[in-house]
């Protein structure tokens, strides 16, 4: 009599049996090949900043840009601004008007950018730090947007912009007369943002072009330090 717990032999698998691969494209990975790739491009954005932002010719002269010597942090020596370009008004965006030489003992920092600039937007919160920080030691911060970078959204825009960032500095409202020449003088490049700092006697004693969040706040700190520590240019 057969044990009731006896049992049929199994069928061996076919050798030719193997088991599934797993795909190497799992979910997780796709993921952080996604990232990955999204930090990379943003770093590239926030480091070289926007293109194509090249001034239109203006009144005062050609504002075209000629070829930069290199993406530095600064022009190769101290440029000194003619006191025509110091004394050139242009109006700003609350209905009034200023001059570079408006500010003769103070240490000026021009900053030109749009508000549909990436790099530019993140850079803002860092000058309104340095305009609380240092604007009683003799810092003026002066943003500086223009005409031919705000055409869509005008004036209008940019003042909403300002307001829903409490961006605390004067913004100039510029057509090309006061940023083409700045550009023009260290042979910059038509990229925004850029941001000049200019010594108590008129001379561009930094310039930055671009934002690069891990070296471009520190850089301008520093110059702005040194522009405000030489007393023999108050």
């Amino acid at each position: 009599m057969a044990s009731s717990l006896e049992t049929k032999p199994v069928a061996p698998e076919s050798a030719t049996d193997e088991p599934a691969k797993e795909s190497f494209w799992t979910g997780g990975r796709v993921a952080i090949t996604v990232i990955v790739l999204g930090l990379a491009i943003w770093y590239g954005v926030a480091r070289y900043g926007s293109r194509n932002v090249t001034p239109p010719s203006s009144g005062t002269g050609t504002t075209a840009n000629k070829p930069p010597a290199g993406n530095l942090p600064g022009p190769a020596g101290f440029v000194a601004l003619p006191a025509e370009l110091r004394d050139t008004k242009v109006p700003t965006l609350d209905g009034g008007s200023l001059k570079l030489s408006d500010y003769p003992d103070k240490v000026v920092v021009v900053n030109l950018w749009a508000t549909w600039c990436g790099p530019c937007r993140m850079e803002m919160p860092e000058l309104i730090k340095m305009s609380n920080e240092y604007k009683a030691q003799g810092l003026v911060v002066l943003g500086m947007a223009t005409t031919y970078n705000e055409e869509r959204g005008g004036q209008q825009g940019v003042k909403d912009y300002v307001k829903d960032h409490n961006v605390p500095y004067p913004i100039i409202w510029d057509d090309g007369t006061l940023s083409g020449p700045l550009v023009q003088a260290v042979q910059g490049r038509g990229v925004i943002p850029q941001s000049f700092v200019i010594s108590r006697d008129g001379k561009i004693v930094k310039h930055f072009t671009g934002f690069d969040p891990y070296r471009t706040p520190q850089l301008m700190r520093q110059a702005i330090e040194d522009a405000l520590a030489d007393k023999s240019k108050a």
